[in-house]
């Protein structure tokens, strides 16, 4: 009888504690929308290679534009502006592409793009640029091999992603994002010292240029232009 009563017990204390836990995690587990994405979430996100389908139908070299981003974020607006009757356009020939969500969508691929070069990922920065933006990073990462340095990158924070521009030409369709983040940078020689950058976070602003053939049955954008926004 009492073994049984101690039996019992357990049973009701396990049931309690999962009744607190899934609690807890319907509050705890929920994100505000003004809130940044940690570090190591980002970092965690999946790399979504494209289909061997969409490589048939598109180039091999592609932004992974997801569906992984934020919806609270606050809407893009689109008004009658040139930049906003193109982004009109752009929806009009392609039902997937929101203009809401593009710009988070490129943060992702910001974080991957800039992480893959200071680590030398040849493979990944190869499914992510166009053949002429690789060729320049490869170039860059074969001269710091060649002269034996290591380069680190932390990226703190994206503060803030925004499109500057469109165009669209036929079925080619253009769209600018101006990136503003907070990173640390540095490029250290064989002995570790640091012969460029320095372990201090530093504000860095620039503009990507992506690049998508609306006709192609890839969703992904390509990364076509960097340049500083400074």
């Amino acid at each position: 009888m009492g073994d049984g009563s101690f039996f019992l017990d357990i049973i009701l204390l396990a049931m309690v504690a999962a009744f607190i836990f899934f609690r807890l995690r319907s509050v705890l587990g929920k994100r505000m929308g003004h809130e940044q994405s940690p570090r190591e979430d980002l970092s965690r996100k999946p790399y979504n290679k494209p289909t061997d389908q969409a490589q048939e139908d598109g180039p091999d070299n592609v932004i992974p534009m997801n569906d992984q981003v934020d919806l609270q974020r606050e809407p893009l607006p689109i008004d009658n502006s040139p930049k906003g009757i193109v982004l009109r356009d752009i929806q009009a020939k392609d039902r997937n592409f929101n203009p809401d969500l593009f710009a988070s969508q490129a943060e992702q691929a910001y974080e991957a793009i800039v992480l893959a070069f200071a680590s030398g990922d040849r493979d990944m920065l190869k499914d992510l640029l166009s053949e002429e933006v690789y060729r320049n990073f490869e170039q860059s990462i074969s001269d710091r091999e060649k002269n034996n340095l290591v380069m680190s990158t932390d990226i703190l924070a994206v503060r803030s992603s925004t499109i500057e521009d469109a165009t669209l030409e036929g079925r080619m369709a253009e769209i600018t994002v101006r990136f503003e983040a907070e990173m640390i940078s540095m490029t250290k020689d064989e002995e570790g010292v640091v012969v460029n950058g320095d372990p201090h976070p530093h504000d860095v602003r620039e503009l990507w240029t992506f690049s998508r053939d609306l006709k192609s049955r890839n969703p992904n954008w390509l990364l076509i232009t960097t340049r500083s926004a400074d």
